[in-house]
């Protein structure tokens, strides 16, 4: 079942992972890479120095592929341009479960407003290295030279990627990144604020600690192993359609991981009693 995710990368200490402009260019591109590589929607990020967000739609298991090979690229770049640093193979990557509308609309504007929360520019839309440009502009790119123009091998150059299912309609801007418009899923974040004016707002909002109280209200909830499976029961119904844990399929089961977490702040160790799931599975889904 294909679900609505915010996925972040925790903030890296003692390094970075975009240092200069090169870099960033290069992460926008491999943003658009992986859109194609894998069957998730894309309808938000924003690439900060020392950390990335998503607003992905796709099974946990699409999404999670997407994430780990956005890693692996970025970890093989900075490790070219630094023999010294390790990788980002142990850097840990959060989900949060989307169920709501309002849980998506807040954590677009989240990840959106990350570069103003940072105080890194001053309005989201100054920001070069999200989609924020991408919504309300008539889903086209306003110019640019199509990818179909340059031959193979200027184009694996360009993307510094030798995936060459590359579509007609991807338009590399001036700036050397192909244009997030034509990846985005613009037409899903275009309908959830309906008006360009709404997004402004959002964008303008201080949500920083809505969203954040919003994905971790639940942690003063402490629930008995018997009163978790009994709600866990109603969630299998209600959320899922079925009648017991037996007939959820395995990406489903990770998605329960999450409400567990998310509703009732269960522990790795509660979850995988409950569920009857090891705890290296529970503690990588969460």
């Amino acid at each position: 079942m294909k679900n609505y995710y915010h996925v972040s990368s925790k903030a890296l200490e003692k390094n970075v992972m975009f240092r200069t402009r090169e870099d960033f260019v290069a992460a926008m591109n491999d943003v658009a890479m992986c859109s194609l590589r894998f069957d998730v929607q894309i309808l938000c990020f924003c690439l900060m120095s020392n950390h990335v967000h998503f607003v992905l739609k796709g099974t946990y298991s699409e999404c999670y592929a997407f994430i780990a090979e956005f890693k692996r690229i970025c970890s093989l770049r900075m490790h070219i341009a630094n023999r010294e640093f390790g990788g980002l193979r142990d850097v840990g990557v959060q989900f949060d479960l989307l169920d709501t509308l309002e849980y998506r609309e807040n954590a677009i504007a989240y990840v959106l407003r990350n570069p103003l929360a940072a105080r890194i520019i001053a309005m989201p839309y100054f920001y070069e290295w999200s989609s924020v440009s991408a919504y309300f502009r008539g889903g086209r790119p306003v110019n640019g030279l199509s990818l179909s123009q340059l031959s193979l091998r200027k184009r694996r150059e360009v993307l510094r990627s030798r995936y060459d299912a590359v579509p007609d309609s991807f338009v590399l801007a001036d700036q050397g990144y192909v244009e997030p418009c034509c990846y985005i899923a613009v037409e899903e974040v275009e309908k959830m604020f309906r008006h360009p004016s709404r997004l402004l707002i959002a964008l303008g909002k201080k949500i920083e600690n809505e969203f954040e109280i919003m994905t971790g209200a639940s942690q003063r909830i402490c629930v008995t192993d018997a009163e978790l499976r009994s709600q866990m029961g109603d969630l299998i119904r209600t959320e899922f359609g079925v009648a017991s844990l037996s007939q959820l399929s395995a990406d489903d089961r990770l998605r329960l991981c999450l409400l567990l977490k998310r509703n009732f702040n269960a522990s790795v160790k509660q979850i995988a009693r409950v569920l009857r799931l090891s705890q290296t599975v529970v503690a990588a889904v969460l």
